[in-house]
């Protein structure tokens, strides 16, 4: 399926002149990237152009780019409110309304980025096109056009773009079938900041922000001299700094000011990190899932354990074969991204399918990873000069001996400062943290200080009555160790065990559970006092047992 991410563009009219266009007078209001197999329309792709102005507007040399090329558009007077279709010579005959674009060229079907350029060479509209978005619908096996759902919003996200509804695979030229008002779409979030060079930082966006953004519109920990949204997408922004940056130096900065491409106003953002690599150094591999299961793809997880930021896009990765020999690297990331210490990242093919089995808490980015087998294997992570920088291993066979199903489960680094070479330092990811961890720290690692006491409940008295106090009890617990299991039962004032609510269950190191007053029946219990009894245990032996009493209140 294809997410589609719309932007403004940057233009202005000369002074005075009330006919020139202006950004988003035409859009990309439909596109037809995959028409094989064919559903009911013509095996041709198109791209369909809406006039949203109130003026006719001449489409003579307006060009279509994408990341295939280019096309020219002849003369076609654009009504006001009105549809074109874009069309290659040998399949224009099939649309009306219609512009011949000649040879046209080849829409991309996994990934591409539309433009539409005005005769003066200025961007009016702007869209990149994302496969793998769509990936779970059955209409990305291709025959379906996509179109935009509002176009009071053509700068919005992935939410104003749908597969068409109509029977015949589209709407070329007419009203879309998805058309419908769309509330409000998501603000855009500061996501990440990389570096250019020793002046100049570039902020990335969730999607595009005002192209008339200045310095006032971001708070940095070092003075900033200007500030240039970048075209065509505007999701991006290149902050020049006022003294160059040594390397390894870190700062904060945060939005202030900042606006949408559509004016809505963005509250001010958190601070975030913002840095000059000085080198791989402290580069990890801490997690990595060689057996997913069906339906979702493997991921290999990083984690910066050095002082200073790290560019991905200089790292590499590759397996060993059989022979012992490194297979050819590959890339880590193809494009510019720093990971900062004390950040995890989860890369994998397919980082959708993993948030629908696993808790998206993280981050994670799309790439293309080395095959690794199910069974066992070894992983290297290089320097661009191919310096070997971490090395790890995996074998099926060193999962916890009381997992009966080990497809799905992740392996954990236990010690970032120790070898991954070593086997006992993973260990299998708790099932209290749903078997894998990935973009966030390990639900399993070592050096961790536990305060207090080992688990504790709250609060003292709780009432589920669903007014939003104290309606639920919270157990939670902090292990001095890995690979512990837990158990925990309650029984009524007269000794009856009445809820098993974790039953031997492999734990987190650290983690909470809750219970709502319910029984083993699943009806509500009586008021009144109830002991917890939480047992924990590890294969080395270690036992932890402790009785707490609660008392549960109702109307």
């Amino acid at each position: 399926m294809q997410v589609i991410v719309c932007a403004c563009a940057l233009l202005y009219a000369p002074c005075g002149d009330t006919t020139y266009p202006l950004p988003h007078d035409v859009i990309i209001h439909e596109i037809m990237t995959d028409p094989s197999p064919p559903v009911a329309l013509p095996e041709y792709e198109f791209i369909e152009l809406k006039n949203t102005s109130s003026r006719t507007i001449d489409l003579a040399g307006w060009k279509v780019r994408g990341n295939g090329g280019s096309a020219t558009l002849p003369a076609f007077a654009l009504a006001p409110g009105g549809y074109v279709v874009v069309a290659p010579r040998r399949g224009a005959a099939f649309f009306q309304p219609v512009v011949d674009a000649g040879s046209f060229f080849a829409l991309h079907n996994d990934e591409d980025l539309l433009f539409l350029e005005a005769p003066s060479g200025h961007v009016i509209h702007a869209v990149a096109v994302e496969m793998r978005r769509f990936s779970g619908s059955f209409k990305s096996a291709g025959g379906w056009s996509l179109e935009m759902i509002d176009p009071a919003f053509p700068c919005a996200g992935p939410e104003n773009w749908a597969f068409s509804n109509d029977p015949s695979g589209g709407t070329p030229g007419k009203l879309n079938s998805v058309a419908a008002p769309l509330q409000d779409p998501p603000l855009p979030v500061l996501l990440r900041c990389t570096w250019q060079d020793s002046l100049h930082v570039r902020l990335h966006f969730s999607g595009p922000v005002s192209p008339s953004a200045d310095v006032a519109a971001f708070a940095s920990e070092r003075p900033i001299t200007n500030a240039h949204p970048e075209p065509p997408l505007f999701n991006t922004v290149l902050l020049r700094l006022a003294e160059p940056l040594p390397e390894g130096a870190l700062f904060q900065l945060r939005t202030l000011a900042l606006e949408s491409c559509d004016g809505r106003p963005l509250p001010p953002g958190d601070f975030i990190p913002a840095g000059r690599p000085s080198g791989p150094a402290g580069i990890v591999v801490s997690e990595i899932l060689p057996d997913p299961i069906t339906g979702t793809d493997d991921f290999i997880e990083i984690y910066n354990n050095g002082a200073a930021p790290i560019d991905l896009q200089a790292l590499r990765f590759s397996t060993k074969a059989d022979d012992s020999s490194w297979r050819s690297l590959s890339p880590v990331i193809r494009r510019p991204y720093l990971l900062f210490p004390g950040q995890f990242l989860a890369l994998s093919p397919g980082p959708e399918a993993l948030c629908r089995q696993y808790a998206c808490l993280g981050a994670m980015e799309y790439v293309s990873l080395p095959a690794l087998s199910a069974e066992s294997g070894q992983l290297g992570l290089f320097a661009l000069s191919g310096a070997l920088l971490d090395e790890v291993t995996w074998d099926r066979k060193r999962h916890s001996p009381e997992l009966s199903v080990t497809k799905g489960v992740a392996f954990e680094r236990l010690d970032m400062g120790i070898s991954g070479l070593e086997p006992g330092n993973w260990h299998s990811a708790a099932s209290t943290a749903g078997f894998a961890t990935p973009g966030y720290a390990n639900s399993h690692r070592v050096g961790r200080d536990v305060a207090g006491k080992w688990c504790s409940a709250e609060p003292a008295a709780f009432s589920p009555d669903n007014n939003g106090v104290d309606d639920l009890l919270w157990i939670s617990w902090g292990f001095p160790a890995p690979g512990f299991r837990l158990d925990i039962r309650i029984f009524d004032a007269a000794g009856r065990q009445v809820r098993h609510l974790a039953d031997q269950v492999s734990a987190a190191d650290k983690g909470k559970i809750s219970w709502n007053g319910l029984g083993d029946s699943g009806l509500p219990l009586p008021r009144g006092t109830y002991a917890l009894r939480i047992a924990a245990w590890n294969a080395d032996g270690k036992q932890l047992v402790r009785k707490l009493a609660v008392v549960l209140l109702r109307d």
